[in-house]
């Protein structure tokens, strides 16, 4: 049978579902509400600095390169969370309350797992590729991401004539983040 497009062939490699995702305050009871987006940034400052006393010539010793260094400096985090206001919104100014006290700043933990459940619910599924370049072969993978002694540096909340809905945006800011794959 001939290809329609005539390109490279293509292989079902498998399929997941972001029913699974979920986002918990680690050792807090507080609801979360309905959550719409969450976004983490980590970065670090990076300085690139070269040699001026080589003249900018490319040294033999170096391979020919003119050399070039990474300096690196601190590390800073921001993460936003945002939010409709809703039936489950019950419990805004306690979260406020929990995230935006700087002499007290929290760890959140963001849970996300992806993947289609268990083995064999539904029907039989498709034989998947094997792939050299793919890692586990798990049916779901989840993977946590833990941002240590978050801070609340802003809130937002608005509402559009057209479909009245309350949207809210958290701002943080956090010291360090860890990722950890569960088993």
């Amino acid at each position: 049978m001939a290809d329609v497009y005539s390109r490279q062939r293509t292989g079902f490699a498998g399929s997941f579902a972001s029913d699974l995702a979920a986002m918990t305050i680690a050792g807090s009871t507080t609801p979360l509400g309905v959550v719409q987006n969450v976004q983490i940034n980590f970065s670090q400052q990076v300085a690139r600095i070269y040699d001026v006393s080589n003249g900018g010539a490319a040294s033999a010793s170096a391979g020919g390169f003119v050399p070039v260094f990474y300096v690196g400096g601190r590390t800073q985090g921001n993460a936003s969370v945002a939010r409709v206001l809703g039936p489950q919104s019950g419990a805004l100014c306690a979260f406020y309350a929990e995230l935006g006290n700087v002499c007290s700043p929290q760890d959140l933990t963001f849970t996300f797992s992806g993947g289609c459940g268990q083995a064999g619910q539904g029907a039989t599924p498709t034989q998947v590729l094997d792939f050299s370049n793919a890692v586990g072969n798990a049916v779901a993978n989840t993977v946590k991401y833990t941002v240590q002694a978050a801070t609340m540096v802003g809130l937002t909340v608005g509402v559009g004539a057209q479909d009245m809905i309350v949207n809210e945006n958290i701002a943080l800011m956090f010291a360090n983040l860890s990722c950890d794959e569960v088993a």
